[in-house]
């Protein structure tokens, strides 16, 4: 889970920050926020996932308790190295929509697995997945794609195009990381009733002759 929180906070601020994108949903809001006021993104996502937080506290308890360190360990995260890194940041909107979005998603997919989030569209689409059993990936693609045509009049035309670039990037890591953990999971089913791979049963199949 760590991991996934780490890599979801360097993409946000290597490549969406620099070229004025955002991933969509709560973040989304939080980086649009950053934008518009200058508001920490550390601080706007804790603000802005509160009543989600709250729902989830009540329906989804244990989304909730898995999904709070995530959202609070993110949001300090991405407080603390906004400043320090993003000088180093890749200015380049298509790079930035594309392998930042990629990135972000490889991150948010991750945290899927251990059935955790960072709030927002993320615990919104797992809540959905969870409820309905529909694509996690495509759950969070359409719920983060819901805060862009506020982005087209706030933020501009052209950041917007890509930022639902990044958005659909991030879509496609979270639904590769679910297909891969898909694929391990199958292959270890698959092997597991091999019993001439299991030590105990060879040392049986030794001591019976």
């Amino acid at each position: 889970m760590s991991i996934g929180i780490v890599n979801f906070s360097l993409a946000t601020i290597l490549f969406a920050v620099p070229n004025t994108i955002m991933a969509g949903g709560i973040t989304g809001m939080a980086t649009m926020s950053y934008y518009l006021f200058d508001l920490n993104i550390g601080v706007g996502m804790f603000l802005f996932n509160f009543p989600l937080f709250l729902a989830a506290f009540i329906w989804y308890r244990d989304l909730f308790y898995k999904s709070v360190v995530s959202m609070v360990s993110a949001s300090i995260l991405v407080g603390i190295l906004q400043q320090p890194l993003i000088r180093f940041g890749v200015e380049n909107i298509v790079i930035g929509s594309v392998i930042g979005g990629l990135w972000m998603g490889i991150g948010l997919g991750l945290m899927g697995m251990a059935n955790s989030s960072l709030g927002g569209g993320s615990m919104l689409g797992k809540m959905i997945n969870l409820k309905y059993g529909f694509s996690f990936g495509l759950a969070v693609f359409l719920v983060d794609s819901s805060v862009f045509p506020l982005s087209f009049f706030l933020i501009g035309a052209k950041e917007t195009l890509f930022s639902l670039l990044l958005a659909a990037s991030s879509a496609f890591g979270i639904t590769l990381v679910g297909r891969i953990h898909q694929a391990l999971i199958k292959k270890k089913l698959i092997l597991s009733p091999d019993l001439g791979s299991n030590p105990v049963t060879k040392e049986r199949k030794y001591m019976n002759g």
